[in-house]
């Protein structure tokens, strides 16, 4: 299927109103609940290597997993509310690289899988993950989770990826850019369906060597629409683009007529997990800082991540409109 699909209308709204994790108080628990309630920002994979032999990948929909969340919700109070939630940062911090992103996403979702299958709160037994892919003695790349799925007898990998990116018009996959510009979603897609997605047999240490019956593309996250388009009512959007995938806004750095309409009152810098959740307890530190106070002198902002009140947005260094449009 080409990245250019057919569009449909898509209103703002029916994105920045999917927000069942801000019930929660923890933090790790907002970010376990904003990594079940998020759906994949896929209805469907798209193919951009159709000549090189691969296997078919799937997605799980939205629906899927707004299941998994309704199932483990009385689970998700529990550590919310008790003890039990230093099972969950038990878990998380001794992890390998607890700190970044990625690895947070995996960490969160690895949780799930283990205590939701312990619980019977879903089918998906954990049989590996993290399994080094070798050519010869050199490490060529790993697969993230291998799971066993009870009901339907199937042994799945599940390649895992949580994304932050800013979109332009067309809106097609390669127009979906990272902070580090050489970052889209076409090219992540690209690198999975072409390489990890590759593996048949998988050698684990409990289950000996196992067979992959199914492929599954795990792409969650954030996007950020352009704030001039963000504002509008309607807009168009990819039908490979699920309608309830949490959307933002982004700005250019440099555009002071729709940094103006900012609220600066509001507006903090906001910390690198907070790409997940927010974190209420930063605002006090922000508010005994000074007042970041664009565009009334020549300080531009810097690149990142901020909230206005509650709600994200990013400040890119330039205007990304009408860049990386190839077909």
């Amino acid at each position: 299927m080409s990245e250019l699909s057919t569009l449909r209308p898509a209103t703002l709204a029916t994105h920045t109103n999917y927000a069942p994790w801000e019930a929660y108080q923890r933090p790790y628990v907002r970010d376990l609940a904003y990594v079940l309630a998020c759906p994949n920002v896929l209805t469907e994979w798209l193919d951009f290597a159709p000549h090189q032999n691969t296997h078919i990948v799937s997605v799980h929909s939205a629906s899927f997993w707004q299941q998994q969340f309704e199932a483990y919700e009385q689970r998700l109070e529990e550590l919310d509310t008790t003890k039990a939630y230093q099972d969950l940062t038990r878990f998380l911090l001794t992890r390998p690289s607890p700190n970044r992103l990625g690895f947070h996403f995996e960490g969160l979702l690895s949780f799930w899988l283990e205590d939701g299958f312990a619980r019977k709160l879903h089918p998906y037994e954990t049989l590996a993950n993290n399994v080094q892919l070798y050519n010869g003695k050199q490490t060529t790349g790993e697969l993230d989770l291998i799971l066993y799925n009870h009901e339907e007898g199937l042994t799945e990998h599940w390649e895992l990826a949580i994304k932050f990116f800013m979109g332009s018009a067309p809106f097609a996959p390669i127009n979906w850019v990272g902070i580090n510009s050489n970052d889209n979603l076409q090219r992540k897609m690209t690198h999975m369906q072409t390489k990890q997605f590759r593996t048949v047999w998988v050698d684990t240490e409990k289950h000996g060597q196992v067979r992959i019956d199914k492929r599954y593309g795990v792409i969650k996250g954030r996007f950020f629409l352009p704030m001039n388009r963000a504002n509008s009512r309607h807009l168009d959007m990819p039908t490979w683009l699920s309608p309830s995938f949490p959307m933002h806004k982004w700005c250019d750095k440099n555009d002071r007529d729709n940094l103006a309409t900012i609220d600066m009152n509001s507006l903090r810098h906001a910390h690198y997990i907070e790409w997940f959740t927010r974190r209420g307890f930063y605002d006090l530190r922000q508010s005994r800082q000074s007042q970041i106070s664009w565009p009334d002198n020549n300080t531009l902002p810097t690149t990142g991540l901020y909230f206005e009140g509650d709600r994200p947005i990013v400040i890119y260094p330039e205007q990304r409109d009408q860049k990386n449009n190839e077909s």
